[in-house]
């Protein structure tokens, strides 16, 4: 039984990523229009301990002996992590005894926070966002708590590079005719220059997001961008990675449920992680749909599998 960790996951910035979520769902400082996970009914910067660490902990510990395909340990989910008052001690605690390297996606809004930063210094990857380069489009895109300024945000991505060693991957949601026109990728650009990452990730929208009427980026349009943010700025590519043999004896249906409960997944996603046959997969996902665990949406030329939530 799974509790706190899903996967593994395909990642297309990570590769093979267990995911570790410390949130009850949803608890976030965001309510993103582009969000997988759903509408955030818990619209919050309070810091709290949700959870036991220990069990957490624990759970990751025995989880990964029963894996071989894990390339990160990623602290994700449900909400922002780090509104976990816990996860640095979680972190220091998996790395002492799991020889996996840790990583953050964090959506940036508490890195202000001296002690935040501090907690997840531990990780070896820190993956921020930064969805906006200006006030009124960042509080359409991410429509943050009411405490939470975009200067916020880019002062703490400052902070977290002046005393960070390991490595940060700022995402970049790039979003058809809301974020992408000339004068906001000129703010951009400025604000990625003074922030010295190691990379800038361009995403755009993949899977099915609250707002149904967002757009996603071509191809194309993405490669202009990139090349005019610079050397450092990639693309999040589709993942390529697959098992090369099924993992452990947990139920196949439990451990797909456990992983769309999450975020939603295509039957490609589903077979890379699995090790599944493509007809054991789709007889696991149609009996799944006729109890009305799950169901399919048509989103961006893909077949998506998402919780069937009443």
């Amino acid at each position: 039984m799974k509790r706190f960790t899903f996967g593994v996951v395909p990642s297309r910035r990570l590769g093979f990523s267990l995911g570790v979520d410390i949130i009850p769902k949803k608890f976030c400082s965001f309510d993103c229009i582009y969000c997988q996970v759903g509408k955030t009914t818990n619209h919050d910067i309070k810091r709290k301990g949700f959870y036991d660490v220990q069990e957490v902990v624990s759970e990751v510990v025995r989880v990964t002996k029963n894996l071989k395909n894990i390339d990160v340990i990623t602290f994700s989910g449900s909400g922002e992590p780090t509104l976990n008052a816990d996860i640095g001690v979680m972190i220091k605690e998996i790395k002492r005894q799991i020889d996996i390297p840790v990583s953050v996606i964090t959506n940036s809004s508490l890195l202000y926070d001296e002690k935040v930063r501090e907690e997840i210094s531990s990780a070896d990857i820190i993956l921020p966002s930064l969805d906006a380069a200006s006030e009124d489009i960042f509080h359409y895109i991410n429509r943050p708590h009411s405490d939470i300024k975009l200067n916020t945000i880019i002062d703490g991505l400052k902070a977290l590079r002046d005393t960070y060693k390991g490595k940060i991957w700022l995402e970049v949601m790039m979003i058809k005719d809301i974020n992408d026109d000339l004068e906001e990728l000129e703010k951009f650009k400025k604000i990625i220059n003074v922030l010295n990452v190691d990379k800038v990730q361009l995403n755009t929208v993949t899977r099915p997001p609250v707002d149904n009427s967002i757009k996603s980026m071509t191809q194309d349009e993405l490669e202009r961008i990139c090349r005019y943010f610079g050397n450092n700025c990639e693309i999040v590519c589709s993942f390529k990675k697959a098992v090369t043999e099924r993992e452990g004896k947990e139920d196949s249906a439990e451990t797909i449920l456990n992983m769309i409960n999450r975020r939603s997944l295509t039957l490609d996603d589903i077979l890379s992680v699995t090790g599944l046959s493509l007809d054991e997969t789709k007889n696991i996902l149609k009996l799944m749909e006729k109890q009305g665990k799950i169901k399919s949406f048509y989103f961006a030329d893909n077949i998506y599998y998402m919780p069937n939530i009443q």
